[in-house]
């Protein structure tokens, strides 16, 4: 849910209903709205808003003159040229700045807002609502006649300017909307309707608010790219075999629900308490009120029989148990912990609460006066006691480091592979797996930096330290210490590159011998490789870790096994051909030839 009443479609339309317009005039007529954004003017964006950004930097700006945009370069102080911007502005020039939405908190609460409105309403963006702004000198024309492939609404913030707008592909004078837009007036104009403005005896100052929503021939084009037909070359005219490929059946619904789910989670939030989150977080207790982050909505789901919680900057994938639990968060505006839903299943609610915060999907806030939040009815429970799949940072406690083999050697110097007597619970393997998949996806590369996919052909994702991996961190660190001085002799300075979290699919999962030495990295050399090993060794096939030039056996497959050796003995994965294999990878450097 999200309250879209200050910033979103209703503050452009005024009082138009907003289903009606999308319905009626939608990318149909291009419609003059007297008035209809009058609040807006001088709060949305106002003059001294743009002499800020286009003189003093930080903001996309270019010069229109003659019908073309030319963007304006950074001087070598990394500040714009202020005086040559007013220079050209007085000359006649219009000045365009682009990128609003992340320059201007105000504007990019509205494009957040509209955003979401689409949503509501059954469009989905294609990209991110933009917001470019002009300022025009009097008696002035910035781009010449021409059309949009996005639909568009334009606010007037600042003085005037007269629109003339045509049907689309028309070539003639005759206009379909001929006006002068006052402060508060908004023109909306669809995609492919030819127009051109300029203003009179007044400077202008206008918003374009850009609405790059999802055609039909976009989404087939992107449903039929999967299907290998619809990949090869077109052939002819005149070519045997130059006919259309057979169109497979589509799911139609289903793409538009994983693309509307794609879409919320790559949005980035917007700014705002983020930095503060964690410190926020760690004041949650049962009975403390959230309330949601404004224009921070969320989606509810499931997926692969985990509960899906989805927002801008995200997803959480939880115990599929904590389904009613997810339902409930994804609906509400405020809560108290203590009054999510019982599910019968053990979870920490105040934890889940905390994690809820930290993401900057709702926030504490003081009590109010009244009623407290209802309480929702108890759902049935599951059968298993089970824990939030979402990671909780694993308690700091005593670990035995002791290093064992089975076969082998096992005391002394030498330079074979050793584990951990302690493993991973599986609590830990669940927690780091759970964080692991939050992270975005990287492109395997090979010890030199360059991706090989023809090498190692792997999802991976690059592990960051924070609350939820510090303990991982630790944990490798003390691992590798303890070998370097109980096996193999080395000094070590520490973790300096981002362990590695690998998922290794079927029938393209495998890496082909290497080793991790890493001459000529920042971090060389590396000197000991620490493996978590992730997944039930029952739950795919193949994927097997072997050594070359060490005597070694069957090395270790079971869950939480910690497997050490030296970073320059070669190695490799054979590839999965069922299942998927799940693995943490990290390295500890130390000075050369020591």
């Amino acid at each position: 849910m999200v309250d879209t009443e200050k910033w979103g479609l209703s503050a452009v339309l005024g009082d138009r209903d907003i289903a009606a317009f999308l319905r009626t005039s939608w990318e149909r007529e291009a419609l003059l709205l007297h008035g209809a954004a009058v609040p807006l003017v001088g709060r949305l964006f106002t003059l001294a808003d743009f002499e800020r950004l286009a003189c003093g930097g930080g903001a996309e700006l270019s010069v229109v003159q003659n019908g073309q945009a030319r963007p304006v370069v950074a001087d070598r102080a990394d500040r714009v040229p202020g005086r040559h911007v007013l220079a050209a502005y007085r000359s006649g020039a219009t000045l365009l700045l682009s990128c609003l939405p992340s320059r201007c908190p105000p504007v990019g609460e509205l494009c957040r807002g509209i955003e979401f409105d689409l949503l509501r309403l059954g469009l989905l963006p294609g990209d991110p609502v933009s917001a470019n702004a002009y300022l025009t000198p009097p008696r002035a024309q910035g781009f010449g006649r021409h059309h949009d492939d996005h639909s568009v609404l334009v606010v007037q913030l600042h003085g005037s300017k007269r629109w003339e707008v045509f049907g689309p592909g028309s070539q003639g004078p005759e206009a379909v909307v001929s006006a002068t837009l006052e402060a508060g007036d908004v023109l909306s104009i669809p995609a492919g309707f030819p127009h051109v403005a300029h203003t009179t005896d007044e400077a202008s100052l206008h918003l374009t608010i850009g609405l790059h929503t999802l055609s039909w021939a976009d989404a087939l084009a992107d449903m039929l790219r999967a299907h290998e037909p619809f990949r090869r070359s077109v052939t002819g005219p005149d070519t045997a075999g130059s006919t259309l490929p057979g169109l497979p059946e589509l799911d139609v619904p289903g793409y538009l629900r994983s693309r509307r789910i794609r879409w919320i989670a790559g949005l980035d939030p917007l700014p705002g308490g983020q930095l503060l989150a964690d410190a926020a977080a760690a004041t949650v207790e049962a009975d403390t009120l959230v309330g949601r982050v404004p224009l921070m909505p969320s989606e509810s789901g499931s997926e692969n029989g985990l509960a899906r919680l989805t927002f801008p900057g995200g997803t959480l994938r939880l115990d599929g148990r904590l389904q009613p639990v997810i339902d409930y968060v994804a609906k509400a505006e405020s809560f108290v912990p203590r009054q999510l839903p019982a599910v019968g299943a053990d979870y920490d609610a105040v934890e889940l609460t905390r994690i809820l915060v930290r993401h900057h999907i709702f926030h504490p806030v003081e009590k109010a006066a009244g009623p407290e939040p209802a309480v929702p009815a108890a759902i049935p429970a599951a059968r298993e006691t089970a824990a939030a799949q979402e990671p909780v940072p694993a308690a700091v406690r005593t670990r035995d480091l002791t290093l064992v083999r089975d076969k082998g050697p096992a005391a002394g110097h030498h330079l074979g592979w050793m584990r951990l007597r302690e493993p991973l619970s599986a609590a830990e393997c669940d927690d780091l797996v759970a964080a692991c998949r939050e992270l975005p996806l990287t492109a395997p590369t090979t010890v030199d930096e360059t991706g090989h996919p023809s090498h190692r052909r792997a999802q991976m994702r690059h592990v960051p330290k924070g609350p939820r991996t510090a303990w991982v961190y630790r944990l490798v660190e003390e691992v590798a210490r303890e070998a370097a001085r109980t096996v193999y002799g080395f000094d070590l300075t520490g973790i300096t590159r981002a362990p590695q979290y690998v998922e290794y699919l079927p029938g393209n999962g495998h890496f082909h011998r290497h080793n991790d030495y890493s001459h000529d990295q920042l971090d060389s050399p590396r000197k000991i490789t620490v493996i978590v090993q992730l997944s039930d060794p029952a739950s795919y096939q193949g994927g097997a870790l072997r050594m070359f030039g060490v005597e070694t056996e069957e090395l270790p497959r079971e869950r939480g096994s910690v497997l050490v050796f030296p970073s320059l003995i070669d190695h490799c994965v054979t590839p999965v051909t069922e299942g998927l294999r799940r693995a943490l990878v990290a390295w500890v450097a130390g000075p050369r030839l020591r």
